[in-house]
């Protein structure tokens, strides 16, 4: 896959944190968007969603944001439960940059960081949409496999084991546990993931005990989320089955499921044609 879409890199600084961003102009007379990426290494949100940018720039401002530890953005400790770290963070970036309001388009680990902020500042987050994300200490009927002995090691083994980070790993890491096609990797995101992986700084926060914050368990929050939200699901997602997004989907106020048979944790990126009309349609009301 290729994508020649252009973006403009920025910063800013929120409670001393320096966040880096990505922003795609686009009509000033609708909301914009703001994606959030997934937790795996290299993460960010412009290699999670870069194939989204050409499609969602036709209809809305879009802003694809580094968490703190991830990408260009610092790499600091992360005190306190993580969820409520970040979405402090990200309402802080929106207080920045004047957004009173914002859909939020959020992949894994940004989508639990985005619940948050929709249960403490409903008027903050018009619309939601989640893609593979596991807000919950625990699966309903089974074990959720990041807290497995499988995968419990996943950071630390591509970051320290064998040489450290490099290509062929981060390769093998993204068609084992982000795709169900392997073929369907996209060169220019592995390269991107691969470049992120490598910055020094977030090695060093593996040194730093405590440093990734406390884990945090989202499901009591579950019935204060009241922007209208949209669940996407992989059906070989191999971090969790179906019973975690039916659990959101009968607890949020207003939510759906959508389940692509085709695909595994990045959805959008196996099957981005799919995912940007499904998305685009949401967040536009459904026209």
């Amino acid at each position: 896959m290729d994508n020649e879409f252009a973006s403009t890199s920025r910063w800013v600084t929120v409670d001393g944190v320096r966040l880096h961003y990505r922003l795609v102009d686009g009509p000033d007379d609708s909301l914009p968007v703001i994606f959030t990426h997934g937790g795996g290494p290299g993460s960010t949100a412009w290699s999670n969603f870069r194939l989204s940018a050409a499609p969602f720039a036709m209809r809305h401002t879009c802003y694809f944001l580094d968490f703190a530890q991830f990408g260009d953005s610092d790499m600091v400790a992360v005190d306190g439960p993580v969820f409520s770290w970040h979405a402090r963070t990200l309402l802080g970036f929106m207080d920045a940059l004047g957004i009173t309001q914002a859909h939020l388009v959020n992949q894994s680990f940004g989508g639990c960081v985005a619940i948050r902020l929709a249960a403490d500042h409903p008027e903050r987050v018009a619309r939601l949409v989640l893609i593979g994300s596991q807000p919950v200490a625990r699966g309903v009927m089974q074990p959720l496999a990041l807290s497995g002995k499988h995968a419990a090691m996943l950071m630390s083994d591509y970051f320290f084991a064998n040489g450290g980070p490099s290509q062929d790993k981060m390769r093998t890491l993204i068609q084992r546990y982000e795709l169900h096609d392997d073929a369907a990797i996209d060169e220019e995101n592995l390269r991107l993931r691969y470049e992120a992986s490598c910055n020094p700084g977030l090695r060093a926060l593996f040194e730093q005990s405590g440093a990734f914050g406390e884990p945090e368990d989202l499901m009591p929050l579950f019935a204060r989320v009241q922007a209208p939200t949209l669940i996407l699901w992989g059906l070989h997602d191999w971090f969790g089955g179906i019973d975690v997004p039916m659990l959101m989907v009968n607890q949020f106020a207003d939510a759906r499921l959508h389940v692509m048979g085709n695909a595994a944790h990045h959805l959008q990126s196996e099957q981005p044609a799919e995912f940007n009309a499904l998305a685009l349609n949401f967040l536009g009301g459904y026209r």
